[in-house]
């Protein structure tokens, strides 16, 4: 919903979005999954926020440090019948009129 790219399950990399970032300067970041990406936060007067895989929002203020990286702990996700293709066909509606 942020605008970023998909991503295939094949490749190995992450994506860090700003969202509504108020400038054309501001854009979409895909790095390898061994990279290690550290934002330094700098609101000024205004109120910054992160949050993570659309989840509720933390509050960051001046002078905070985010580390964007790979955990050591992978997850198992369950894989139903549809490809990744199948879903994204489904999801965005693609082949309908």
């Amino acid at each position: 919903a942020a605008g970023g790219p998909i991503l295939v399950p094949s490749v190995n990399a992450f994506v860090i979005t700003p969202v509504s970032p108020h400038s054309l300067t501001h854009r979409t970041l895909v790095v390898g999954d061994g990279s290690s990406i550290e934002i330094d936060v700098k609101t000024g007067d205004e109120e910054a926020y992160l949050s993570v895989d659309g989840q509720v929002g933390m509050p960051l203020k001046d002078g905070d440090r985010v580390c964007c990286r790979k955990s050591e702990h992978g997850v198992k996700l369950l894989r139903l019948d549809q490809t990744f293709f199948d879903v994204l066909r489904t999801k965005l509606k693609w082949g309908q009129r």
